[in-house]
């Protein structure tokens, strides 16, 4: 996995990964919460569309960055999940939670 952040000057973030999100990134995806954390956002779109695969950890992982966000007080959401990806969210419900786009 790897990841890129984009800010657009409103408040709002979206950080574009690449590669697969699984429990080997969990150290990766650590330091990207941490880095969301010394910004100050109204908004973040995780941009799922390069990523093929997600884990079970990887899905535990968008639930921590849901919890900081609600925590910190903005909107966290994901947009571009496709085919695994798009499947383990809506099978999880995290589409739900993580408003899906």
């Amino acid at each position: 996995m790897e990841y890129r952040i984009k800010e657009s000057g409103d408040g709002a973030v979206t950080v574009t990964f690449t590669g697969d999100i699984t429990f080997s990134e969990n150290v990766s995806f650590r330091q990207l919460l941490k880095d969301l954390a010394e910004q100050k956002i109204d908004r973040c779109v995780f941009d799922l569309s390069a990523v093929n695969m997600v884990d079970s950890a990887g899905l535990g992982m968008f639930l921590i960055a849901k919890e900081q966000a609600d925590t910190a007080g903005w909107n966290l959401s994901v947009t571009g999940a496709q085919g695994h990806v798009a499947s383990m969210l809506k099978l999880t419900k995290l589409s739900d939670l993580l408003q899906a786009g």
